[in-house]
């Protein structure tokens, strides 16, 4: 039997969604080889993407009473669409969703918002995150048509889906998929990040599992960064 908290929390969640929630609609989805990560192309009618400056998240109901927070990436303010790419290889609500999307289907949301991520201009970018962050880099990308230069890692859990980031983001060769199978993200972005030499003036974007990006902007603030140069935001713990 639901607690009285939990009847008052789900009667707000449906009066919000009456004010303010939006449609769109699911016009192609593609799984990675491994299916552990889901690309879905949506129509967003309405939504002017053409004044976003910064990386965005769009809140997608992935249950009842249940939403979770996406990166929109790849977008054509033209023709409103955009794509999502989701991280699915867990057992969970938004993992649930994604794998259940079909061409057709009509997607809710409440609300788009933008990120504190925003590309710093003429500067040497950076970008350090886990699977989770794929679609936020590839936002700041397409963001980020002043950037001196583009370089960074993406951590996976395993490696079976190393070869499919490579097939897929092929454009994206300066951002390199990393793993150590059996150990945390943080391990194998730290080993990657300690044999580089980064520009003195570097802007780092880290995204991603919380734990590992406190520890992240802890690494890079012990080698002389400032906190300027480090822009940090946590997705999941």
């Amino acid at each position: 039997m639901e607690s009285t908290i939990q009847l008052i929390k789900r009667k707000a969640i449906t009066l919000i969604e009456q004010k303010i929630a939006r449609t769109g609609r699911v016009l192609a989805v593609r799984a990675w080889d491994s299916a552990t990560i889901i690309e879905a192309d949506l129509h967003l009618p309405g939504v002017n993407m053409a004044r976003w400056s910064h990386a965005q998240h769009m809140k997608c109901r992935v249950a009842d009473w249940t939403y979770r927070d996406y990166t929109p990436c790849g977008w054509d303010a033209g023709t409103e669409t955009c794509t999502l790419i989701i991280h699915a290889g867990h057992d969970g609500a938004g993992a649930r969703w994604a794998a259940s999307l079909q061409p057709g289907d009509t997607v809710t949301y409440a609300g788009i918002g933008a990120t504190p991520h925003r590309p710093a201009a003429a500067a040497h970018l950076v970008l350090l995150g886990d699977e989770s962050a794929i679609g936020h880099f590839y936002a700041l990308r397409q963001l980020a048509a002043g950037a001196l230069s583009i370089t960074g890692a993406v951590a996976f859990a395993n490696t079976q889906p190393l070869d499919a980031f490579r097939k897929q983001f092929g454009d994206f060769s300066t951002l390199e998929p990393v793993a150590i199978p059996g150990r945390h993200s943080i391990e194998a972005l730290l080993q990657w990040a300690a044999g580089q030499q980064f520009h003195p003036d570097a802007v780092f974007y880290l995204a991603g599992h919380i734990p590992a990006v406190t520890q992240l902007r802890q690494w890079l603030k012990g080698k002389g960064y400032s906190g300027a140069q480090i822009k940090a935001q946590g997705f999941w713990k």
